[in-house]
């Protein structure tokens, strides 16, 4: 879509804007300074370099008269040429290394200077005029521009906060808008992100490069000591992007895999390697490739078995990444909570041992990437806490190219937030919705800003069912309205608009069905078949198959609808709406014991709704009296998803009065697996307990059970 000859072409170039914030971004000014006129009162825009000399301004400012020209219905109206006529603005372009600030804007009745220190600033600068320009003067398109938040009409200047931003959403995959957004997205702009150094090896993986455990090569970890390891991260630094010595310098990421496992090799322990710490043997090898590299910048991570950093200060080109996984997503960030001061204290050791030092934090439900996750004022307190505490980067994890409803007003806003964190969101949401949705901007915003406002005292989970946005800030009532709101408005709507508003009106319907499981009846059929043949039409949006980060097709979820019911039949169920009681300590978001006996089924593909969690080694629960006796059997369901480490128990015993009743051993297969255990001599004026033995394996493993009925 657009020639970005002048800017940086590598795809991963290091910012050098400044991480010092001078100013508010959204249309602040001098005050008292004078106001000048609109943009529709000039015949002409002539666009000059601010030093015919410097080589600099002349090719920026041929760049901007050639953009804002293709923009312009009149092609005239964008010249070269300054006049002393009244009539024409004359906008001055100046990059400037020197500049105390990352950007400025002088403006006065004739004359608008674009100032800026870098050429990613300057860029983003240029579009920020053109996109406001528009916005008066209809003479120019900028559709596909996102809306400025710089009016060019005041004299301002600020820098931004952060001098990296990412953003892994779908709404910031176009590499095009990415710098004029201001934001970055690690398939772009690193040259190795995340847990992915496999990516290094081009022929297979030596066994020399996995971990060593006990005297065996794990082959899910790595060995940070080993010598291929360290070539092969090399060769493919010197292949994929050069050793900088062009000037254009990338990032990357030297992380073990996502688990717990440490290399235990002579090499790794004499680096430093514990049972649980990797941090000295990763240490050496991140040193070692950025002495080797030194124009590029390498980082480390804080997280599992990295958490701990280095005792000794890094070079300057080694960062580190800092998982927020822990610190809870809340908009009270004040330091006052324990895993707030836990944070910081992180952080403190972590700078004292690196310069940079970027945050890798998260802005999306990563079990249910459709339901709406208001999340904004969330975030603009954290990146206001981050900013104190000297963070030089932001990671936002989204859900990468999945659809997420909100998706692009929230990447916008994040965008702004990262720039800015003191921008106002309501003004902020209310103008990207003014440009983008024409039509229908008042139904979004409006409904939108509703649920941020019900949110904003809520702590979001970024692994959480339908449930807990029901309890919190997700009326089924009011998103319906806004459904058949949006619904109606869309007659008018035209192109992008029309076909973003089809899109949420189809993912909306997981959403509006999800909602449905948690009623105590179901619902009718024609109801149930108008949301699943409309969530069925997803297959003519390519970014929503999935629903989830993983194990989420939307397919999958139809047809579970299809060939199962959450609301089991009544029959002769003896417990059908029984109070049981736990002897054992339950986790406070699976403490709800009515989901064994309401007569809901929970669906295979999702242990959030319906099932109830324990990963005890054994979970007690207490049927009262009166409701077994004599010989009866019980049948209970329990959930087998290793991917969510659950599996089913290894043992189900009935007990009564300290004599064991009966029992029966699970035969697992994965999904739901029904348990018939017969209980013999049972007395109807005693209560009856059931015994549940989680699985006998190694590592993490949890029960899930769903109904239990007395046949």
């Amino acid at each position: 879509m657009h020639n970005y000859q002048l800017h940086s072409k590598q795809k991963s170039p290091i910012s050098s804007l400044s991480a010092v914030f001078v100013m508010p971004l959204l249309m602040m000014a001098s005050c008292g300074q004078a106001a000048v006129p609109p943009f529709t009162q000039y015949s002409e825009y002539a666009v000059c370099a601010a030093n015919a000399d410097d080589a600099a301004d002349v090719k920026w400012a041929t760049y901007l008269k050639s953009h804002f020209q293709k923009r312009a219905t009149d092609k005239d109206c964008v010249i070269a040429a300054k006049a002393a006529d009244g009539s024409q603005l004359q906008v001055n372009v100046d990059l400037d290394p020197k500049m105390s600030t990352d950007y400025a804007v002088e403006r006065d009745e004739q004359h608008l200077t674009l100032r800026a220190r870098t050429t990613e600033a300057m860029l983003w600068l240029q579009y920020q005029f053109m996109a406001a320009a528009s916005e008066q003067d209809r003479r120019f398109t900028t559709d596909d521009l996102p809306a400025s938040v710089l009016s060019c009409t005041r004299d301002t200047a600020g820098s931004f906060a952060f001098e990296y931003r990412g953003i892994y959403s779908p709404s910031n995959t176009n590499a095009d808008l990415m710098p004029i957004l201001g934001t970055h997205n690690v398939d772009f702009d690193w040259g190795l992100w995340g847990h992915n150094l496999r990516k290094v090896f081009t022929d297979g993986i030596p066994q020399e490069a996995y971990a060593m455990v006990g005297a065996k090569r794990d082959e899910s970890q790595f060995c940070f000591s080993s010598e291929k390891l360290y070539k092969a991260y090399e060769a493919y630094v010197i292949d994929q992007y050069g050793d900088g010595n062009n000037d254009e310098i990338v990032r990357f990421a030297v992380m073990p895999n996502d688990n717990s496992t440490v290399c235990q090799c002579p090499a790794c322990r004499a680096a430093g390697n514990t049972a649980t710490s990797a941090t000295p043997a990763v240490t050496k090898m991140v040193e070692r490739l950025a002495r080797r590299f030194p124009k590029h910048q390498f980082f480390t991570s804080s997280y599992t078995t990295t958490a701990a950093p280095p005792k000794h200060r890094l070079p300057d080109n080694v960062g580190v990444l800092v998982s927020t996984l822990a610190l809870p997503l809340q908009t009270k960030m004040d330091g006052s909570t324990a895993e707030q001061r836990k944070f910081e204290a992180t952080m403190k050791s972590w700078k004292s041992a690196s310069k940079h030092i970027y945050v890798w934090d998260y802005m999306r439900n990563f079990d249910d990437y459709i339901t709406p996750y208001p999340c904004l004022e969330h975030i603009k307190a954290r990146l206001q806490y981050f900013k104190k505490m000297g963070v030089d980067g932001v990671f936002y994890n989204g859900s990468g190219y999945d659809y997420a409803s909100f998706d692009d007003v929230q990447t916008y806003v994040v965008a702004q937030l990262m720039l800015n964190p003191d921008a106002d969101i309501t003004q902020l949401v209310r103008h990207y919705y003014g440009k983008a949705y024409p039509v229908t901007a008042p139904i979004y915003a409006d409904y939108y800003l509703s649920l941020e406002d019900k949110a904003q005292k809520a702590t979001l989970n970024p692994y959480s069912g339908i449930g807990e946005a029901a309890h919190t800030y997700l009326d089924g009532a009011a998103l319906d309205a806004f459904w058949h709101k949006l619904d109606g408005g869309k007659g008018k709507a035209v192109d992008t608009e029309r076909r973003n508003i089809n899109e949420m009106l189809t993912a909306l319907a997981f959403t509006r069905l999800e909602l449905l499981r948690l009623k105590p009846t179901a619902p009718s059929a024609a109801t149930k078949g108008e949301l699943l043949s409309l969530l069925s039409a997803h297959t003519a949006f390519k970014d929503l198959a999935n629903y989830r980060e993983s194990f989420g097709e939307v397919d999958e979820y139809i047809n579970e609808w299809r060939t199962s019911s959450p609301w089991l039949a009544n029959n002769s169920n003896k417990l059908r709406g029984a109070t049981l009681t736990s002897t054992t300590k339950l986790d406070p978001e699976y403490a709800d014991l009515s989901v064994l006996t309401d007569g809901k089924a929970g669906f295979a593909s999702d242990y959030h709704t319906g099932w109830l969690l324990n990963s005890a080694p054994q979970v007690v629960f207490v049927v009262p009296q009166g409701k077994l006796s004599g010989n009866s059997t019980l049948r209970l369901t329990f959930l087998q998803a290793p991917q969510w480490h659950i599996f089913a128990p290894s043992l189900v015993e009935v007990w009564q009065g300290g004599k064991l009743a009966g029992k029966a051993v699970p035969v697992a297969k994965d999904g739901r697996n029904e348990v018939k255990v017969v209980a013999s001599g049972l007395s109807g004026s005693a209560p009856v307990e059931i015994r549940i033995n989680k699985a006998e394996r190694s590592g993490r493993a949890t029960i899930a059970v769903d109904e239990i009925e007395g046949l």
